[in-house]
């Protein structure tokens, strides 16, 4: 990597008090200094982008024939970018409902649907809250078919298409059963796997396991990262890449290295033998015509005390270039050493081009809970952007050994600092007294008396991804600001999970979670209703169950570890002979009203001039049921979608509105009210001769209700 130097971004203060949400609103420009080693003003006219200008020119109309969306964020290089211009900024205000399909029932303990649809030949291919799968006329939302795998298993976010020799095959991922489906039919495909299904568990240590992104579809090949538990027991990240064919495996890179592989120098001896995390389990990118594939990873396990996993802990918390044919590892940079405050790379890499020393590069961003943005030459691995070396702090817990130096990108998108509300002088008292005891400074390491650290465990950025605008060479990323409390709990010796579940929920429950006359089994319960649904079922009960909300969180999160343990682990459990750390739990810092207890904005939409790293553009993005007032901006999930249009339609907020916005301005220009927050990135494509744009609303988180539709909006026919 080049020699890294410091830079300070200055930052100027992006929200202001007040203001009408609605069409009155108007882009805020926030003057940022140059964070870019080279690149001069984000006016100027480059030879890329008069290049792009003249293909626009050039290219076909858009709407003489129908456009597909066929992969997940429109293409395998996660651009978020439509060519389809038959909505634009003239009049995209008449923009109204086309058609609606419910797509089946809720799943239990607070439902979400965060699928990207695909849409090929006319077809538009979903998921409902309970992973049914179904095909619609993407003209009319006329239901073709459904097939329910009746395989419980998190929110999916998309699905994958592979044109074969045998003819298409439609892939997705249930919990961590992968299924293959004849798109005409809906049925099975026969051939696949085990009559159309193959179980993604690896062999050897067991552990928890989901697959809660698609895959990436290269040649005939499916590639997957996976999902795991952020405690001890998780399962050791690796990406694998299966035969579309027939589903047997072709390659596998281990994310966690053995004891001899390259990387293994940077844990302490005997650590890598329990390792658990760094694994991939928001969507990875490919760059087809290189074969190149770019995974972004976890942080190792568990999240928040690394006191035995000394090290920097590779290949966790990377960005991973690998061969897409044979899972050779190219290039990597860590972005986070030895991660204890949970610094998942979250988003799906995007790839992108940028002017530099007068020649186009080939790049690839990606962006970072802490509110950063990175970008990096595919071929070497080399950042475009400056990158300094941030000291970290000690007091730390015994045994816990951080990293002296973080790597920081001069390019942040967010603030870095936790700044007090002064929405009321009742908020500023609550919050005050609220974060009286804990660490305020940046890069503390979570400690019993807590740490508040910003933006907190949501981000700045979220699995939605970003979205590259070819024709001005800008990058659309929506983040969160809003600080989250960092606080561990010691747990002592001769505890045991199993001890507290015995004690507190197995004469209902059964010894073994078989269940008994008094309450239900509860064998895969954390699969199905999320680890936060359990949470809040312990906490507040249901139905003939009361709430638990005396247990100490030591017990609390005990109860939850065990129901979360595969069979054997549990059997396996015996008390602990030695005092281990656990977290706290996650908690955001919050005024008495449930607002963020921050200064605004909350929520951000950003435009970003690639070659500068300055911004042309932010504006507050976003809002709360109940202050619709306020123009604050909130926490969001799901990504933008760009188009040649000049429009930006995003969901992603609490307050359930689905907006366009114009990508020159940051202006806001037509929004609509959906039933359920649309927490999903949208879609575009054009059937039957019209240009539509559809998106999942399933709320579910936040506080909006939850929802199974999918909403599809057009201009009026002529």
């Amino acid at each position: 990597m080049p020699e890294t130097r410091a830079r300070t971004v200055q930052r100027g203060n992006a929200a202001t008090a007040g203001g009408s949400p609605m069409p009155e609103t108007r882009a805020r420009t926030v003057h940022r200094g140059n964070a870019a080693a080279a690149g001069g003003s984000p006016d100027a006219v480059g030879p890329l982008a008069l290049v792009l200008a003249a293909f626009a020119l050039a290219a076909p109309d858009a709407g003489a024939q129908d456009a597909d969306w066929p992969v997940y964020l429109g293409d395998a290089g996660r651009s978020h970018y439509s060519a389809l211009d038959r909505i634009d900024r003239g009049n995209v205000h008449e923009l109204a409902v086309a058609w609606t399909y419910d797509s089946g029932e809720l799943r239990a303990g607070g439902s979400t649907m965060y699928t990207s649809p695909l849409v090929i030949d006319g077809v538009l291919y979903g998921l409902s809250p309970r992973l049914v799968a179904f095909a619609v006329d993407a003209a009319t939302g006329e239901e073709r078919w459904r097939h329910d795998p009746g395989v419980p298993g998190a929110a999916q976010r998309g699905l994958m298409w592979w044109d074969g020799n045998g003819g298409p095959r439609l892939f997705y991922t249930a919990g961590r059963i992968l299924i293959a489906l004849d798109p005409a039919t809906g049925e099975p495909v026969e051939a696949f796997g085990d009559g159309g299904r193959l179980d993604l568990a690896p062999p050897g240590r067991s552990g928890p396991l989901t697959v809660t992104a698609p895959g990436v579809v290269f040649e005939d090949r499916l590639l997957f990262g996976f999902s795991t538990s952020e405690s001890d027991g998780a399962l050791p990240g690796s990406i694998r890449a299966f035969d579309a064919g027939a589903g047997e495996l072709v390659w596998q890179f281990d994310t966690i290295p053995r004891p001899d592989d390259p990387g293994a120098e940077t844990w302490a001896p005997g650590s890598l033998e329990n390792a658990g995390g760094a694994n991939a389990w928001t969507a990875m990118t490919l760059d087809e015509e290189r074969g190149l594939l770019f995974v972004p990873t976890g942080s190792a396990t568990p999240d928040f005390y690394g006191g035995r996993r000394p090290g920097d802990n590779l290949y966790a918390n990377c960005l991973l270039a690998l061969d897409a044919r044979t899972g050779e590892l190219r290039w990597h940079y860590q972005v986070v050493r030895h991660d204890i405050w949970d610094r998942d790379l979250p988003s799906p890499p995007t790839l992108v081009q940028l002017e530099r020393d007068g020649r186009v590069v080939d790049a690839v961003a990606v962006t970072t809970k802490s509110g950063h943005l990175y970008v990096f030459d595919r071929d070497t691995g080399e950042s475009l952007y400056d990158i300094f070396e941030e000291e970290t702090l000690s007091n730390v817990l015994p045994g816990e050994v951080p990293a002296t130096t973080e790597p920081v990108s001069a390019v942040a998108v967010t603030r870095q600092r936790f700044e007090l509300t002064t929405r009321s002088p009742e908020a500023t008292a609550f919050v005050q007294e609220v974060i009286a005891d804990f660490d305020l400074r940046p890069w503390a390491p979570p400690t019993l008396d807590g740490t508040l650290f910003f933006p907190g465990y949501d981000g700045g950025a979220e699995w939605g991804g970003s979205a590259f605008d070819p024709a001005t060479n800008r990058l659309i990323v929506n983040m969160s600001e809003i600080g989250g409390i960092l606080q561990m709990y010691e747990i002592p010796v001769g505890y045991s999970d199993g001890g507290v579940y015995a004690e507190h929920c197995g004469t209902c429950h059964g010894p073994d979670l078989e269940g008994t006359s008094n309450g239900p089994g509860l064998e895969g319960v954390v699969d199905r209703l999320g680890r936060r649904g359990v949470d809040a079922i312990v906490r507040e009960g249901r139905g003939r169950m009361p709430p638990f909300a005396h247990l100490e969180e030591i017990e609390r999160q005990g109860v939850l570890r065990h129901l979360a343990a595969p069979a054997e682990a549990r059997a396996a459990e015996t008390p602990s002979t030695e005092v281990r750390y656990a977290h706290a739990g996650y908690r955001w810092v919050r005024d008495h009203e449930g607002l963020p207890g921050n200064t605004p904005p909350w929520g951000t939409l950003t435009s970003i001039d690639l070659a500068t790293g300055e911004f042309d553009w932010q504006v507050p993005f976003g809002g709360y049921p109940g202050h619709e007032e306020l123009d604050y901006g909130s926490e969001n999930y799901g990504g933008p979608v760009v188009t040649a249009g000049g429009l930006i339609f995003i969901g992603a907020t609490p307050d359930r509105k689905f907006r366009a916005y114009d990508v020159e301005t940051g202006e806001e220009l037509w929004r609509w009210e959906l039933p359920a927050g649309g927490f999903s990135t949208p879609a575009t494509y054009t059937a039957g001769g019209r240009q539509f744009v559809v998106i999942a609303a399933g709320g579910g988180r936040r506080g909006p209700p939850s929802g199974s539709e999918y909403w599809a909006f057009a201009l009026p026919e002529e």
